[in-house]
């Protein structure tokens, strides 16, 4: 049942599969654009609002979305499901997710022939807002994620392959994910040897 409770161990906090569902939900509903435009809103409602999920865990979250094929607000959003519910979360989390955004494409797909020029107008003047909110989800993962030199360093050839060279940015990701096991195994090996002495 999507009303069945559960609580969770973290801080205490009782979640409900309606809860995750109405979060979700209320973010595809209100966030015009969809995609990276509804990752903020997300991070918003779980991590700041309902404190569900602390930055470091939404984030990695997010950059697991970012491997995933398909759109990356549903896959942020089943994975944050999954986090907080299993599979009965991700179910919910991807329903709520596109739940408001499927009756809105089916309705503008209904009338876009004969308003165009009426909602056109209003798609303009949204690109500066959705702009802006995709610039403070970036400073905001800048500031949790980027603390030594080494990972400005990975940013600057990551932005300058993607940009400058046009490098598909899955192979950017797998790249930077091969580089961080081997540099994960030579922690480790360090660690190995002082713990030794």
């Amino acid at each position: 049942m999507i009303g069945k409770m559960v609580k969770l161990k973290k801080e205490g906090t009782t979640l409900s599969l309606w809860k995750i569902f109405s979060i979700t939900a209320k973010v595809g509903g209100v966030t015009i654009g969809g995609g990276y435009a509804m990752v903020p809103v997300i991070r918003e409602e779980f991590v700041t609002k309902n404190k569900l999920l602390s930055d470091e865990e939404f984030t990695s979250l997010l950059v697991i979305a970012q491997s995933l094929p398909g759109p990356i607000a549903v896959n942020t959003s089943a994975l944050v499901g999954y986090k907080l519910r299993k599979i009965q979360g991700t179910i919910s989390a991807v329903v709520g997710a596109i739940f408001f955004p499927t009756l809105i494409i089916l309705a503008i797909a209904a009338l876009v022939s004969k308003f165009y020029n009426i909602l056109s107008p209003f798609l303009r003047g949204m690109k500066i807002p959705l702009f802006s909110v995709l610039l403070v989800s970036v400073l905001k993962m800048w500031k949790s994620n980027v603390r030594e030199i080494e990972d400005i360093i990975i940013f600057i050839i990551s932005f300058t392959f993607v940009s400058f060279f046009k490098l598909n940015p899955v192979f950017i990701i797998l790249l930077t994910i091969f580089y961080s096991l081997i540099r994960g195994s030579f922690k480790n090996r360090d660690n190995v040897k002082e713990g030794d002495r």
